[in-house]
Protein backbone atom coordinates (compact mmCIF):
# COMPACT_ATOMS: atom_id res chain seq x y z
CA UNK A 1 0.00 0.00 0.00
CA UNK A 2 1.53 3.39 -1.09
CA UNK A 3 1.66 6.35 1.39
CA UNK A 4 -1.14 8.14 2.90
CA UNK A 5 -0.58 11.17 2.65
CA UNK A 6 -1.06 13.87 5.44
CA UNK A 7 -1.77 17.64 3.81
CA UNK A 8 -3.43 19.87 5.84
CA UNK A 9 -3.90 16.73 8.65
CA UNK A 10 -2.42 18.65 12.09
CA UNK A 11 -0.64 16.51 14.76
CA UNK A 12 0.09 16.69 18.53
CA UNK A 13 2.26 14.41 19.80
CA UNK A 14 3.99 14.39 23.21
CA UNK A 15 7.69 13.10 23.60
CA UNK A 16 8.27 14.07 19.87
CA UNK A 17 11.79 15.26 20.77
CA UNK A 18 13.50 12.10 20.47
CA UNK A 19 13.69 8.33 20.29
CA UNK A 20 10.33 6.70 18.91
CA UNK A 21 8.63 9.96 19.02
CA UNK A 22 10.88 11.55 16.89
CA UNK A 23 11.23 9.33 14.66
CA UNK A 24 7.35 8.47 14.23
CA UNK A 25 7.05 12.60 13.72
CA UNK A 26 9.61 12.57 10.82
CA UNK A 27 7.47 9.76 9.32
CA UNK A 28 4.77 11.38 9.32
CA UNK A 29 5.99 14.97 8.22
CA UNK A 30 7.39 12.86 5.60
CA UNK A 31 3.94 12.49 4.60
CA UNK A 32 3.05 16.17 5.26
CA UNK A 33 1.86 16.79 8.91
CA UNK A 34 1.47 19.74 10.47
CA UNK A 35 2.53 19.45 14.02
CA UNK A 36 2.17 20.67 17.72
CA UNK A 37 5.20 19.39 19.70
CA UNK A 38 4.55 19.24 23.66
CA UNK A 39 8.13 19.12 25.19
CA UNK A 40 9.77 20.17 28.40
CA UNK A 41 12.87 21.46 26.96
CA UNK A 42 12.34 24.27 24.44
CA UNK A 43 15.74 23.97 22.57
CA UNK A 44 15.36 20.39 22.36
CA UNK A 45 11.93 20.84 20.48
CA UNK A 46 13.74 23.43 18.11
CA UNK A 47 16.15 20.58 17.46
CA UNK A 48 13.27 18.30 16.64
CA UNK A 49 11.68 20.74 14.30
CA UNK A 50 14.16 21.47 12.26
CA UNK A 51 14.82 17.59 11.84
CA UNK A 52 10.97 17.55 11.02
CA UNK A 53 10.97 19.98 8.62
CA UNK A 54 13.77 18.54 6.97
CA UNK A 55 11.76 15.30 6.62
CA UNK A 56 8.92 17.03 4.77
CA UNK A 57 6.75 18.41 7.53
CA UNK A 58 5.37 21.18 8.82
CA UNK A 59 5.82 22.17 13.10
CA UNK A 60 3.56 24.78 13.38
CA UNK A 61 3.61 25.14 17.06
CA UNK A 62 5.61 24.15 20.12
CA UNK A 63 4.00 23.73 23.66
CA UNK A 64 6.14 23.93 26.97
CA UNK A 65 4.97 21.67 29.41
CA UNK A 66 6.16 20.10 32.44
CA UNK A 67 3.65 16.91 32.37
CA UNK A 68 4.62 15.20 35.85
CA UNK A 69 2.60 18.93 37.21
CA UNK A 70 -1.04 18.86 36.93
CA UNK A 71 -1.02 22.87 36.79
CA UNK A 72 0.85 22.65 33.83
CA UNK A 73 -1.09 20.04 31.55
CA UNK A 74 -3.63 22.53 31.95
CA UNK A 75 -1.71 25.12 30.47
CA UNK A 76 -0.81 23.15 27.76
CA UNK A 77 -4.88 22.71 27.37
CA UNK A 78 -5.96 25.77 27.18
CA UNK A 79 -2.76 27.00 24.85
CA UNK A 80 -3.61 24.18 22.07
CA UNK A 81 -7.39 25.23 22.42
CA UNK A 82 -6.43 28.48 21.44
CA UNK A 83 -3.71 27.97 19.19
CA UNK A 84 -3.63 24.96 17.45
CA UNK A 85 -6.82 23.54 14.44
CA UNK A 86 -8.94 20.73 15.65
CA UNK A 87 -6.26 17.70 15.92
CA UNK A 88 -6.29 14.48 13.32
CA UNK A 89 -3.88 12.63 15.31
CA UNK A 90 -2.69 12.88 19.29
CA UNK A 91 -0.34 10.43 20.17
CA UNK A 92 0.41 10.24 23.97
CA UNK A 93 4.19 9.13 23.76
CA UNK A 94 5.68 10.66 26.65
CA UNK A 95 6.91 8.40 29.60
CA UNK A 96 9.72 7.52 31.39
CA UNK A 97 10.13 4.97 34.63
CA UNK A 98 11.98 6.30 38.17
CA UNK A 99 14.06 4.26 39.69
CA UNK A 100 13.09 5.24 43.24
CA UNK A 101 10.04 6.84 44.88
CA UNK A 102 9.13 10.22 43.89
CA UNK A 103 6.02 12.75 43.92
CA UNK A 104 4.64 15.09 41.46
CA UNK A 105 3.62 18.58 42.36
CA UNK A 106 0.34 16.99 42.96
CA UNK A 107 1.76 14.89 45.61
CA UNK A 108 1.47 11.56 42.82
CA UNK A 109 4.10 9.04 42.42
CA UNK A 110 5.96 10.32 39.76
CA UNK A 111 6.11 7.09 37.25
CA UNK A 112 1.35 7.14 37.74
CA UNK A 113 1.93 11.43 37.18
CA UNK A 114 3.87 11.14 33.79
CA UNK A 115 2.72 8.14 31.97
CA UNK A 116 -1.01 7.54 32.91
CA UNK A 117 -2.78 10.86 34.28
CA UNK A 118 -0.99 13.16 31.92
CA UNK A 119 -2.20 11.40 28.82
CA UNK A 120 -5.83 10.63 30.03
CA UNK A 121 -5.98 14.53 31.33
CA UNK A 122 -4.83 15.74 27.86
CA UNK A 123 -7.04 13.22 25.91
CA UNK A 124 -10.14 13.80 27.78
CA UNK A 125 -10.01 17.69 28.09
CA UNK A 126 -8.90 17.91 24.07
CA UNK A 127 -12.00 15.59 23.00
CA UNK A 128 -14.05 18.68 21.78
CA UNK A 129 -11.09 19.66 20.37
CA UNK A 130 -11.05 16.59 17.88
CA UNK A 131 -11.27 16.55 14.29
CA UNK A 132 -14.09 14.00 13.38
CA UNK A 133 -12.72 10.87 12.77
CA UNK A 134 -9.41 11.93 15.17
CA UNK A 135 -7.40 8.89 16.13
CA UNK A 136 -5.60 8.79 19.17
CA UNK A 137 -2.77 6.68 20.15
CA UNK A 138 -1.08 5.83 23.01
CA UNK A 139 2.46 3.62 23.38
CA UNK A 140 2.26 1.32 25.60
CA UNK A 141 4.79 -1.87 26.31
CA UNK A 142 4.61 -5.40 26.66
CA UNK A 143 6.24 -4.80 29.93
CA UNK A 144 2.49 -4.69 31.47
CA UNK A 145 2.12 -8.20 30.93
CA UNK A 146 4.51 -8.37 33.77
CA UNK A 147 1.50 -7.48 36.09
CA UNK A 148 -1.05 -9.14 37.05
CA UNK A 149 -3.55 -5.68 37.95
CA UNK A 150 -3.92 -2.20 38.30
CA UNK A 151 -3.54 -2.40 42.32
CA UNK A 152 -6.18 0.31 43.31
CA UNK A 153 -5.63 -0.61 46.77
CA UNK A 154 -1.90 0.73 46.66
CA UNK A 155 -2.14 2.71 43.68
CA UNK A 156 0.41 5.54 45.21
CA UNK A 157 3.05 2.67 44.17
CA UNK A 158 5.14 2.73 47.13
CA UNK A 159 4.41 -1.21 47.43
CA UNK A 160 7.25 -1.01 44.30
CA UNK A 161 10.17 0.94 46.23
CA UNK A 162 11.02 -1.02 48.85
CA UNK A 163 14.21 -2.15 49.49
CA UNK A 164 12.98 -5.52 49.03
CA UNK A 165 11.01 -4.28 45.99
CA UNK A 166 13.89 -2.66 44.28
CA UNK A 167 16.03 -5.78 44.20
CA UNK A 168 13.25 -7.20 42.39
CA UNK A 169 12.89 -4.93 39.80
CA UNK A 170 9.72 -3.11 41.45
CA UNK A 171 10.37 0.29 39.37
CA UNK A 172 10.12 -1.94 36.55
CA UNK A 173 6.95 -3.78 37.65
CA UNK A 174 5.55 -0.17 38.76
CA UNK A 175 6.06 1.05 35.13
CA UNK A 176 4.55 -2.09 33.60
CA UNK A 177 1.37 -1.25 35.73
CA UNK A 178 1.26 2.31 34.17
CA UNK A 179 1.34 0.56 30.42
CA UNK A 180 -1.27 -1.34 31.23
CA UNK A 181 -3.23 1.12 32.40
CA UNK A 182 -2.67 3.22 29.18
CA UNK A 183 -3.67 0.15 27.41
CA UNK A 184 -6.73 -0.09 29.62
CA UNK A 185 -7.63 3.17 29.48
CA UNK A 186 -7.48 3.41 25.15
CA UNK A 187 -9.96 0.81 25.50
CA UNK A 188 -12.49 2.70 27.84
CA UNK A 189 -11.83 5.89 26.06
CA UNK A 190 -12.89 4.08 22.64
CA UNK A 191 -16.21 2.82 24.44
CA UNK A 192 -16.98 6.21 26.14
CA UNK A 193 -16.22 8.24 23.16
CA UNK A 194 -17.04 6.11 19.86
CA UNK A 195 -16.42 9.11 17.63
CA UNK A 196 -12.75 8.49 18.56
CA UNK A 197 -10.56 5.80 17.14
CA UNK A 198 -8.57 4.96 20.62
CA UNK A 199 -5.46 2.63 20.13
CA UNK A 200 -2.29 1.19 21.92
CA UNK A 201 0.87 -0.41 20.71
CA UNK A 202 3.85 -2.13 22.20
CA UNK A 203 6.70 -0.65 19.62
CA UNK A 204 9.00 -3.50 21.49
CA UNK A 205 12.50 -2.56 23.55
CA UNK A 206 14.24 0.11 21.48
CA UNK A 207 17.51 1.93 21.66
CA UNK A 208 16.58 5.18 23.47
CA UNK A 209 17.34 7.35 26.42
CA UNK A 210 14.83 5.34 28.38
CA UNK A 211 15.67 4.26 31.67
CA UNK A 212 19.29 6.11 31.44
CA UNK A 213 17.99 8.25 34.57
CA UNK A 214 18.33 5.73 37.24
CA UNK A 215 21.57 5.82 38.29
CA UNK A 216 25.21 4.25 36.69
CA UNK A 217 24.05 0.00 36.99
CA UNK A 218 20.72 1.44 34.99
CA UNK A 219 22.90 3.22 32.53
CA UNK A 220 25.37 0.55 32.01
CA UNK A 221 22.83 -2.02 32.01
CA UNK A 222 20.83 -0.38 28.86
CA UNK A 223 24.09 -0.21 27.26
CA UNK A 224 24.99 -3.47 27.04
CA UNK A 225 21.40 -4.43 26.03
CA UNK A 226 21.76 -2.10 23.19
CA UNK A 227 23.47 -4.17 20.30
CA UNK A 228 19.70 -6.29 20.72
CA UNK A 229 17.12 -3.46 20.22
CA UNK A 230 15.38 -2.40 18.18
CA UNK A 231 16.12 1.37 16.27
CA UNK A 232 13.90 4.32 16.87
CA UNK A 233 12.31 4.23 13.40
CA UNK A 234 11.96 0.18 13.73
CA UNK A 235 9.80 1.00 16.96
CA UNK A 236 8.07 3.93 15.45
CA UNK A 237 6.39 1.75 12.84
CA UNK A 238 3.66 0.37 14.38
CA UNK A 239 2.85 4.38 15.80
CA UNK A 240 2.94 5.68 12.17
CA UNK A 241 0.85 2.93 10.61
CA UNK A 242 -1.34 3.79 13.44
CA UNK A 243 -1.60 7.11 12.50
CA UNK A 244 -2.59 6.37 8.57
CA UNK A 245 -3.76 3.37 8.22
CA UNK A 246 -6.93 2.50 6.07
CA UNK A 247 -7.05 -0.98 7.60
CA UNK A 248 -7.55 0.68 11.30
CA UNK A 249 -9.82 3.47 10.43
CA UNK A 250 -12.84 1.80 11.58
CA UNK A 251 -11.42 -0.33 14.77
CA UNK A 252 -11.06 1.17 18.31
CA UNK A 253 -9.98 0.75 21.80
CA UNK A 254 -7.99 -2.11 20.02
CA UNK A 255 -3.74 -3.22 20.94
CA UNK A 256 -1.26 -3.78 18.56
CA UNK A 257 2.52 -4.96 17.77
CA UNK A 258 4.48 -4.99 14.76
CA UNK A 259 1.60 -3.27 12.40
CA UNK A 260 -1.18 -6.07 13.63
CA UNK A 261 -3.49 -6.20 16.12
CA UNK A 262 -2.84 -8.18 19.37
CA UNK A 263 -4.11 -9.51 22.24
CA UNK A 264 -3.08 -7.67 25.27
CA UNK A 265 -2.81 -9.65 28.86
CA UNK A 266 -6.23 -10.41 30.32
CA UNK A 267 -5.86 -7.53 33.17
CA UNK A 268 -6.12 -5.52 30.03
CA UNK A 269 -9.26 -6.97 28.84
CA UNK A 270 -11.26 -6.27 32.06
CA UNK A 271 -13.77 -3.62 31.48
CA UNK A 272 -15.10 -3.66 34.96
CA UNK A 273 -11.58 -2.44 35.71
CA UNK A 274 -11.36 -0.39 33.15
CA UNK A 275 -14.20 1.85 33.81
CA UNK A 276 -13.09 1.52 37.92
CA UNK A 277 -9.60 3.00 36.55
CA UNK A 278 -11.23 5.55 34.75
CA UNK A 279 -13.11 6.82 37.37
CA UNK A 280 -10.11 6.67 39.66
CA UNK A 281 -7.83 9.36 36.97
CA UNK A 282 -10.90 11.41 36.36
CA UNK A 283 -10.61 11.81 40.14
CA UNK A 284 -7.00 12.24 40.64
CA UNK A 285 -6.97 15.07 37.88
CA UNK A 286 -10.44 16.92 39.02
CA UNK A 287 -8.42 19.28 40.96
Amino acid sequence: MGIVELRDKYVLITGGTNGIGLAAAKALGARGARFGLVARNVAKAKSAAAEIRAAGGEVADIFQAELTSQASVRTLIEDVAVQAPPIDVLVNNAGAMYGSHQLSPDGIELTWALNVLAPFLITTRLTDHLAPGARVVFTASDEHTKVKAVDFDHIDGSQYYSRTAKLTGGALRRYGESKLALIMLSAELARRFPAVHSYSFEPGFVATGFNTNNGLLMRAMMAMAKPFARTPDQGAETLVWLATSPEVATESGLYYTRNHRADPSPAAQDTAAAARLWELCSTQTSG
